[in-house]
């Protein structure tokens, strides 16, 4: 109902439709938490409304504040900012909604509403030719609705106002009737969250039209935590067909959209190939996430990348106890299975060797560096890009209240320095210097994930992160010198003795990470006792003891390491693994790490 207040306009252009933009993304952050609490179809994974507001404000962030008055120019820029921060299924077809009506408005300066009408028009089309297999349901139900009903009401506008309040009430209806048309909202007893998403989108531009300016919007009553409680119980599942929701933002020139959806949807379901010739957006559900990365690789430079385990996403949102995320980078040697079970975020380090560039435990495993090694001229690691730290920290602050980040020594490396800058703009994230690597990263990592997995606050976690990071040992058996050498840390003189002689040293990377000699010994037989006796130095007489062993291509002798420690100790290794390149590069093959943790 208009009132005294009603803004009427008759035309929108750059500056108009960048404020109800704004205001629109304003309504749709503050009610993210209902989407989410509501997030069913097609995996009830709970992060809908994370998504679309990531996305909007990303469209919000990258304007700033701009005042180009063509709309053609600002529904472009607009348009690449969604594209450039889409996230999630719904994320994806909201970003080329924008580009379809980007392209509505080309040559156009303003429009009036019959001009917008049209633009509607064309961005619900882009948005159904973006989806592979689009269901009745969803926010592209709405979409392509609240644009039918536009056509067929267009000459009667006369303004914005008017269109857009008429228009609003027509989608509200068919954001309800989703319900009926697809199971798992019906069982769930819920509308589907995209496209109550997008109703409140256009709630939120109304908002703007009835006062005139853009107010923060608060979460409406009839949404209360009363209202949404159990939502997930009621579509739990155990079993995913496809398990990782993907995302990748290719860049290039006259990118084919349509050969790219061909070329990968008989890799997934729930396909989104969205964007412009230059830029794409491509979402599916998968189980290959590397081989679809592989594919979309060759129609483009891979910009973004973006993988979530949907089931671990699931399975938390039914145990309302886990509040707090733990990140790490790729030198903890965490192996994957206990990744997937604690939902331990892992950035992965970058790795030279010989001029070619690799992404540690992406495109290069730990097993195949060290078969590369041994014949490599020159070899480095360097941290992860800023780009992944900064979509990791994204992905997990979205996903949980708070955020733990433990990360390789400082002195060892760039990682934690870039993660405290990758970290600041989230409020809710925690970066520490773990003083370490491999498995005497990996313990600490795991003490605070098991913390957040019993329901500890972010406080809690980190006091148990501090507490593991002091008190954890790591002992590493070097075979070889010849990398201490090519590393600069001895002489080739130093080197060619120990050599002659057999000198096997045992380094302790302690204080702030630095690696130190504490025991030489004559021969491997000998070095293995020395290591073993310094454990049982430090450990015996104290309770609780629990360790992990990280090998460098030795798999033989972690395992004799750990066959005694488990008859001296009567405990098995928390895990087993091959080392980083990070620490091969220190020690060379054959290298073996204990790190262990105990209680005073």
């Amino acid at each position: 109902m208009e009132t005294a207040n009603t803004v009427k306009i008759d035309y929108v252009d750059g500056v108009r439709f960048r404020r109800g933009v704004v205001a629109a993304a304003s309504k749709l952050i503050a009610n993210s938490p209902h989407l989410d609490a509501i997030n069913v179809f097609p995996v009830p994974d709970g992060d809908t409304g994370a998504n679309m507001a990531g996305t909007m404000h990303s469209i919000v962030s990258s304007t700033g504040k701009s005042v180009e008055r063509s709309l053609e120019k600002m529904s472009a820029i607009i348009a690449e900012s969604a594209l450039d921060g889409a996230k999630g299924n719904s994320g994806a077809i909201l970003a080329q909604f924008l580009c379809g009506f980007a392209e509505g408005v080309k040559d156009l300066p303003k429009v009036s509403p019959a001009d917008f009408v049209k633009a509607a028009s064309m961005a619900a089309k882009r948005s159904c030719e973006a989806i592979s297999e689009p269901k009745d349901g969803t926010i592209l139900s709405v979409i392509k609705d609240w644009a039918a009903h536009l056509h067929a009401n267009g000459e009667n506008y006369k303004d914005f106002y008017h269109l857009l309040s008429d228009s609003l009430e027509f989608a509200r209806d068919s954001a309800r009737s989703t319900t009926e048309k697809l199971a798992e909202l019906k069982t769930a007893g819920v509308v589907d969250a995209g496209a109550q998403g997008f109703v409140y989108l256009l709630e939120g531009i109304m908002d703007l039209l009835d006062s005139g300016k853009i107010e923060k919007s608060f979460l409406s009553n009839k949404n209360s935590s009363l209202e949404i409680k159990g939502v997930q119980d009621k579509v739990a599942v155990d079993k995913l067909d496809y398990r990782f929701c993907t995302e990748f933002l290719i860049k290039g020139q006259d990118i084919d959209r349509r050969a790219v959806r061909d070329a990968i949807s008989h890799m997934g379901d729930s396909l989104i190939v969205a964007g412009m010739p230059g830029s794409v957006k491509i979402h599916i559900h998968t189980n290959e996430p590397d081989e679809v990365g592989k594919i979309v690789s060759g129609f483009g430079k891979v910009d973004k990348r973006k993988v979530d385990d949907m089931l671990v996403q699931h399975k938390r949102l039914l145990s309302d106890d886990v509040r707090v995320g733990i990140v790490t980078d790729s030198t903890c040697d965490i192996p994957e299975h206990i990744q997937k079970e604690y939902d331990i975020r892992v950035v992965p380090m970058r790795l030279t060797i010989d001029d070619h560039e690799y992404i540690d435990q992406v495109t290069l495993t730990s097993g195949e560096f060290y078969k590369i090694l041994p014949g490599a001229t020159k070899a480095l690691t360097s941290q992860p890009s800023p780009g992944d730290m900064k979509r990791a920290y994204s992905s997990a602050s979205s996903d949980y209240a708070d955020v733990v980040s433990l990360h390789v020594a400082k002195v060892l490396s760039g990682t934690y320095q870039n993660a405290l800058i990758a970290s600041s703009p989230f409020d809710n994230v925690c970066a520490l210097d773990a003083k370490q690597l491999s498995v005497g990263l990996g313990l600490p990592v795991l003490e605070a994930a098991r913390a957040a997995r019993k329901g500890a606050s972010a406080a809690e976690v980190r006091r148990v992160a501090d507490r593991a990071i002091a008190g954890v040992k790591i002992f590493v058996t070097i075979d070889t010198l010849d990398y201490a050498v090519r590393g600069g840390r001895m002489s080739k003189g130093q080197g060619f003795v120990a050599k002659m002689l057999n000198i096997k040293p045992i380094l302790q990377f302690a204080g702030e990470g630095k690696p130190r000699v504490v025991a030489k010994s004559f021969g491997r037989k000998r070095q293995e006792d020395a290591l073993l006796k310094i454990v049982r130095e430090n450990a015996y007489g104290r309770g609780n003891f629990r360790y992990a062993i990280s090998h460098a291509d030795a798999p033989k002798t972690a395992e004799r390491f750990a066959r005694i420690l488990k008859e001296e100790f009567g405990v098995v290794p928390e895990f087993i693994t091959e080392a980083s390149p990070v620490l091969g590069l220190h020690s060379g093959p054959g290298a073996c790490a204990v790190a262990f943790i105990v209680d005073e």
